[in-house]
């Protein structure tokens, strides 16, 4: 067995966790930072409360950023920052916060076009110091090498570990006010990304003790802060459960990402909610690709294995995550989504030309794609 695994970023995690802000700062010896943000976090009032922890006088902030942002907006922000003299990086907010944060540190020492940098590792130079403060319990982007950009269209990324923060502040505390909304969405991203980091190729065991501890914080918690965003148990478990399928992100996505990206731009989509849908789906599908995997799955999502063989242990799972989906209000297949039947061979087409996924257990080819298509507009489970 062979794997490597790389996390340099410092985690500060637990309710008043933010008040080390201005300390984690202090380190990098600057004048002036950049706070990054939109401008919800600033009616919030959370904006604030950092820019008083960091030191007023020595913060402007950038509220510029949009929810599943454009790459026009990458380029706004790296242009401020080009400008600006700063010393350091702070993203507050949810993921397109944070991601367009790190694109800032990243833009500030590489020079040229955002759109210049849309691919894997085109940064040749490191990025500013950054500090990540995520106000929502899902992307875990203070802990990865990407920053999703939204390009004539279609969803795309950035990637680079020069894109990886120095800092991770997660206050639980700060997830408290999330509307029921946000709670699913968010909530949503993060339990896909631990159950498709668990289903990947380049899982490895630290991955996958990672994700499966996500997957069980996720899974007994989810509804109870939905229900009750008050419940600081709950809201602590779902802040560590999104902050762990950030690290076990390193074992990249498969194919159910790929899907809500293909419905994600079409429906103005929340991309929890995208990559949501098909999570039922890709479970039950990936489960004979898995089969060694699906009982420690089952586990940790709560579902008695009880000796059943895995495609019909990936279809009682599916069908658990089904119910989550019910409970949370959302469209629990792509035919209830608005999603038209004679569309699904586009999808399926854009899904493999646009967003492949080597990494994937189960291999597609074009065929295959649309029937699967099928499958998730139906609701039809593979077993």
């Amino acid at each position: 067995m062979n794997f490597s695994y790389y996390l340099p970023t410092k985690i500060v995690f637990g309710f008043g966790a933010l008040q080390s802000v201005q300390k984690e700062a202090s380190q990098f010896n600057t004048a002036k930072a950049l706070l990054v943000t939109d401008k919800v976090m600033v009616k919030t009032g959370v904006v604030e409360r950092v820019v008083k922890a960091l030191g007023e006088g020595t913060v402007e902030v950038y509220d510029g950023v949009e929810a599943e942002p454009r790459i026009e907006v990458a380029q706004s922000v790296g242009e401020r920052v080009r400008q600006g003299g700063y010393g350091l990086v702070v993203g507050v907010g949810g993921g397109s916060c944070m991601d367009m944060a790190k694109v800032a540190a990243g833009l500030a020492t590489n020079p040229g076009p955002a759109r210049g940098f849309v691919g894997n590792n085109l940064f040749v130079k490191p990025s500013l110091p950054s500090i990540m403060v995520p106000t929502t319990a899902g992307t875990g982007a203070e802990l990865t090498v990407t920053s999703m950009v939204t390009v004539d269209g279609h969803k795309q990324w950035i990637n680079s570990p020069f894109l990886l923060p120095n800092v991770a502040i997660v206050d639980p505390e700060l997830t408290m006010t999330m509307p029921q909304s946000v709670t699913a969405a968010t909530g949503l991203d993060a339990l896909c990304h631990n159950v498709e980091a668990y289903l990947s190729t380049a899982a490895s065991p630290i991955t996958d003790s990672i994700a499966l501890e996500g997957v069980r914080l996720i899974s007994c918690n989810l509804e109870r802060a939905f229900d009750d965003g008050s419940d600081r148990k709950a809201r602590e478990s779902m802040s560590l459960g999104a902050l762990l399928g950030g690290i076990s992100l390193q074992a990249k996505m498969v194919y159910g990402h790929s899907i809500g990206y293909t419905i994600a731009t079409r429906f103005r989509l929340p991309h929890g909610v995208s990559c949501g849908i098909p999570l039922p789906y890709v479970i039950s599908g990936y489960a004979a690709a898995c089969a060694p995997k699906m009982s420690r799955l089952a586990d940790a999502f709560g579902v008695d294995a009880g000796g059943q063989q895995p495609a019909k242990l990936g279809g009682a799972i599916g069908r658990r995550v089904i119910e989550l989906l019910k409970h949370l209000k959302i469209p629990t297949n792509m035919k209830e989504l608005g999603v038209k039947e004679e569309e699904l061979p586009a999808l399926a087409r854009e899904c493999l030309d646009m967003y492949p996924r080597p990494n994937s257990p189960l291999v597609f080819d074009q065929g295959s794609m649309y029937a699967f298509y099928q499958t998730m507009w139906e609701g039809r489970l593979s077993a």
